[in-house]
């Protein structure tokens, strides 16, 4: 090479030609011909492995089995695209085991599965769902090349950044790279424009949450689980369950006196009311019970069969401006025949349990709930502080505003404020005097009731006037507004094996409509409490107490020679002021009454049950129930037409799988959508044939840049891209003449071509492509350079061997 001159043709020397002859065992068997079926079979044998080990990603495996066979380890010229069906539905195989994980857990979790109180090997779930979401990231690599590839074929253009984007899913920047919006900006026709970005952002988005997706479905939940429905029936009316009007007519005489009352007396477990401030007034030091008002959240009440819980709250008001009594007390408890009703049901339910093989058998806890069509009493009371001089006083008596109750629902003309702290409304008829006349000793707390007119009392049960202990002619009263209504709520009931005795019932508002008022309507309520008024729109069904059914709520107490109003006001929280004391005694007297209407009603109707040949007895079908096919219970439709009828939800705590919540049904529509891609390119494969596994890693890529014709579009990149002009440029993988002069060399193209030219040099399915690029000197015009496919610059031998090329 010394002393040689350029002489402006291009030179090949004999030994670099020599270099590049492939010297593997195919040398002769480029183009096999029939006279060598044996080695036609083989390479097509090992063609088909080879093809589905690099569609794995398994490239060294390909080394080895090509090792192992003795086909030689040089490079052949490929195929870069073949139309085999057999091959390309086998490489598209690649999906099989992600795609089946993935439906698998969809399934599961859409049709839902219990497994029981515990599961092991929770943490190795944690491995799985890392292995399936690199299984589902490589497929869906494969996606995206398959379709790059598919416009490449056509002889179509797509910006670099599209050729590679299937090496960038995992990388969530790669949404803001200018790789991306270079195929954004890039002057490709729209349709494949947007094609390719579609396609590009979602294999991104799915990369990137497929993992976390597959873990959460994947990994069972700590949760409640359906385990049966039934619908129940007690002989009982509605109207008689949730009246409307109470009276006193229908209690019997007995319940006027408390020591041996029953479960349908209204004034039963009057008690709990004095536990109640018991516990109250013991909570923290006297000192502290104003300005904290520490009280217990509820006390239990004790029904035929089953525990319900009365709950009480005081100071629910808190703003300052607001119309009502700060003081006022809310109190609410189940209804005790529904109560009774749902805990014999429990029970039932238990016993079902030993007629099945269920799995509902290992469980953490059972629930039973009933959410529609069940009602509640809530109660509000409010009192106001007043004083009779004597018997001459003959100003008005005024009680509050009816609690929970909207000032601009009254009649403004009948408010007062100045007879009370508060603003009131005055009695139309009721007199001092007769107030005066209250039986009962003077040194005793006393209490009158009176019947509220509907006009201008819009929305109270009652009124209630306490008469304080007095020696002097002076009498302290608390005038007293009570509120009392039906509100639907749900009830719940556990039915755990760890349970013992009685169940013990729960609830909370149920707002079908969610037409409930907020923590701010009307005034300042504690929002998460189960306890709350807002008429008309809470409870929905107002309750009208008489006086004659009210004054079962105060019996004689002969062993104390008292009453139960007296006995609960000298048992009043310390430090508090009468009213407030007043406000919880009446809310919950009033309540736990409300809650004994319809107690003599009871569950009713045929179970259906089958056979335990262990036990040796009938139990209910266990199978029939927690499959939720049907009732459980039957009943004479005739003679059931007008009773209460209810549905029982049984809910099991454990490990399973299901589809409740946002975030599950969020990740199962990922999966979805995954699996909907691997379904597309599964047809896309069967039906047309095409596969190929070329240019999908740097390194080949690097190779097949470094082979292609240099273009003056692409100059002053060697260090590196700034500008998104490059990666606006159309590229294209066409052929170019080898050394033989036959068109079987691959090169990439940047810039516009002429669609003769891309007809001509189009890569071709099923030929041969690897051979050297047959080097021409290119024509004078750099302007040709664009759309040529089959030249390069030559190279100038310089005196020092350095070559480069002639600018």
């Amino acid at each position: 090479m010394d002393g040689a001159k350029f002489d402006g043709k291009p030179r090949i020397e004999e030994a670099e030609i020599a270099s590049i002859q492939w010297t593997s065992s195919w040398d002769a068997k480029v183009k096999p011909t029939p006279s060598a079926p044996k080695a036609t079979r083989v390479q097509k044998c090992a063609e088909y492995v080879s093809g589905a080990l690099r569609t794995l990603g398994l490239n060294l495996f390909v080394y080895a089995l090509q090792h192992f066979l003795g086909i030689g380890l040089d490079e052949i010229p490929k195929k870069a695209f073949r139309r085999d069906r057999v091959m390309a539905v086998g490489r598209a195989m690649i999906h099989f085991l992600p795609f089946i994980v993935a439906l698998v857990e969809v399934t599961i979790n859409w049709r839902g599965y219990y497994i029981g109180a515990n599961v092991d090997g929770l943490s190795y779930l944690q491995f799985a769902a890392k292995l399936h979401e690199m299984a589902m990231q490589s497929s869906l690599a494969v996606i995206v090349f398959a379709c790059m590839r598919h416009v490449v074929f056509n002889g179509d253009a797509l910006p670099i950044g599209a050729m590679l984007s299937g090496l960038h899913l995992t990388q969530i920047s790669y949404l803001w790279s200018m790789e991306l919006w270079g195929i954004a900006l890039s002057c490709i026709p729209l349709r494949r424009k947007l094609g390719a970005m579609t396609v590009i952002v979602i294999a991104v988005l799915l990369a990137s949450t497929v993992g976390p997706s597959s873990a959460i479905l994947m990994i069972p939940s700590l949760d409640y689980w359906p385990a049966g429905s039934t619908q129940i029936w007690m002989n009982t009316t509605a109207a008689d369950l949730w009246p409307s009007k109470l009276d006193g007519s229908v209690i019997p005489d007995y319940c006027s006196q408390a020591p041996n009352v029953s479960n349908v007396c209204p004034s039963s477990e009057w008690h709990a009311l004095s536990d109640y401030l018991s516990l109250a007034g013991g909570i923290l030091p006297p000192s502290f019970h104003g300005p904290y008002s520490m009280t217990p959240y509820s006390v239990r009440l004790t029904g035929q069969g089953s525990q319900r819980q009365l709950i009480i709250q005081h100071h629910i008001y808190h703003n300052q401006s607001a119309p009502y009594d700060r003081q006022a007390a809310q109190a609410t408890t189940q209804q005790g025949a529904v109560a009774d009703a749902l805990s014999a049901t429990s029970s039932l339910w238990a016993l079902a349990l030993q007629t099945s093989n269920s799995p509902f058998f290992d469980q953490r806890d059972a629930v039973q709930s009933i959410v529609a069509h069940n009602y509640q009493p809530y109660t509000l009371v409010s009192c106001g502080t007043d004083v009779i001089q004597d018997s001459t006083d003959d100003r008005p008596v005024a009680f509050p505003i009816p609690p929970g109750s909207s000032p601009e629902m009254l009649h403004a003309a009948d408010l007062s404020d100045s007879l009370l702290q508060m603003l009131a409304i005055l009695h139309p008829t009721l007199t001092r005097a007769e107030i005066l006349d209250t039986p009962g000793p003077k040194s005793d707390y006393r209490v009158k009731w009176v019947e509220l007119p509907a006009r201008p009392f819009n929305g109270s049960a009652i009124g209630a006037v306490v008469l304080q202990p007095t020696a002097n002619t002076t009498q302290g009263i608390l005038l007293c507004n009570v509120a009392a209504g039906w509100g639907s709520s749900s009830m719940n009931m556990s039915s755990s094996p760890a349970a013992s005795g009685t169940g013990l019932a729960a609830s909370s508002i149920y707002d079908p409509n969610g037409t409930l008022p907020q923590a701010n309507d009307y005034s300042q309520r504690v929002a998460e409490s189960v306890v709350t008024f807002g008429y008309p729109l809470f409870p929905q069904r107002p309750v009208n107490i008489s006086e004659s059914w009210a004054t079962y709520l105060n019996p004689t107490i002969p062993t104390m020679n008292t009453t139960v109003i007296n006995a609960l006001m000298n048992s009043k929280l310390a430090k508090e002021e009468d009213a407030t004391s007043a406000n919880i005694i009446l809310a919950g007297l009033v309540a736990n009454a409300l809650s004994r209407t319809g107690l003599g009603s009871q569950l009713q109707g045929d179970l259906r049950s089958v056979f335990n040949p262990t036990l040796n007895a009938s139990l209910p079908d266990g199978g029939y129930w927690f499959s939720g096919a049907g009732d459980v219970f039957t009943v004479d439709p005739a003679v059931s037409k007008d009773w209460v009828r209810l549905r029982v939800d049984t809910a099991v705590e454990g490990y399973g799988f299901g589809i409740d919540g946002i975030a599950t049904k969020l990740t199962a529509a990922v999966l979805l959508l995954y699996c909907t891609l691997v379904v597309a390119h599964l047809v896309y494969a069967a039906l047309s044939g095409i596969s190929s596994t070329s240019w999908d890693s740097v390194a080949e890529f690097l190779v097949l840049a470094v082979n292609s014709p240099p273009s003056i579009q692409v100059r002053n990149t060697c260090a590196g891209i700034q500008q998104m002009g490059v990666f606006r440029l159309p590229v294209r993988v066409l052929t170019s003449k080898d050394t033989d002069g036959e068109e079987d060399h691959l090169g990439l193209v940047f810039g516009a071509v002429d669609q003769v030219t891309v007809g001509r040099c189009r890569v071709q399915e099923n030929r041969d492509y690897g051979t050297m690029l047959y080097d021409r000197e290119c024509p004078d015009d750099e302007s040709s350079l664009e759309g040529t496919c089959r030249c390069r610059r030559p190279t100038a031998i310089r005196s020092d061997g350095d070559e480069r090329g002639v600018r």
